[in-house]
């Protein structure tokens, strides 16, 4: 893991004087394209105000890794309004693992979240979007969808997942999997296959 200092982002923070995130340096996890997938994306859930909007990550690796460091970009289609989330403590996932960062407090996660990304996500949901996984500038996988379900979640149907499928529509699919009520996908576990 590589830690580089970004004093440019926190002279802005500074002047800004708007700031709500903690200056820190910037960490490198060693990671290559594919080590981390996008595997669910749960969006805003018709008649429910209290489910929040997550996204999954899949550790494709054999290891062990730790996702702080790891930066998440979203943006409309057509490139405008972009929102970079940054994992900024640590977050250690298993190998096989799916880990959950969701738009929640941190103090008081929900159950199906393992990390909170409200200090970074400023605005509402994109209901269309790119998603890029990013290390250090350098991209792990992207995902893109143009439309997410109000009632259920959009999943990735491949068994392992494959991060090659991620931009690839007929390999999602809507998971209307519900947990006794409570939330709805399959977050932090293996999605049901697409048909």
């Amino acid at each position: 893991m590589r830690v580089f200092p970004i004093a440019a982002s926190i002279a802005a923070c500074v002047l800004s004087q708007g700031c709500v995130r903690d200056a820190e340096e910037e960490i490198c996890p060693a990671l290559a394209k594919g080590d981390l997938i996008v595997t669910e994306i749960g969006g805003p859930q018709t008649g429910n105000d209290v489910l929040v909007p997550w996204i999954e990550l899949y550790n494709a690796t054999t290891g062990t890794i730790d996702l702080r460091g790891v930066k998440v970009r979203f943006r409309r289609p057509d490139g405008s309004d972009e929102i970079s989330i940054l994992v900024r403590r640590s977050l250690p996932a298993a190998a096989g693992s799916y880990t959950v960062l969701g738009l929640d407090e941190d103090g008081e996660l929900e159950t199906y979240l393992d990390y909170s990304f409200a200090v970074d996500y400023q605005g509402s949901w994109l209901s269309a979007a790119a998603i890029d996984v990013e290390v250090c500038g350098g991209q792990i996988n992207r995902a893109r969808y143009d439309s997410l379900p109000r009632t259920g979640t959009y999943s990735l149907g491949t068994m392992p997942p494959d991060p090659d499928a991620t931009q690839d529509p007929t390999k999602w699919c809507t998971d209307t999997t519900t947990n006794n009520g409570s939330f709805p996908g399959t977050p932090k576990r293996a999605n049901t296959a697409c048909p």
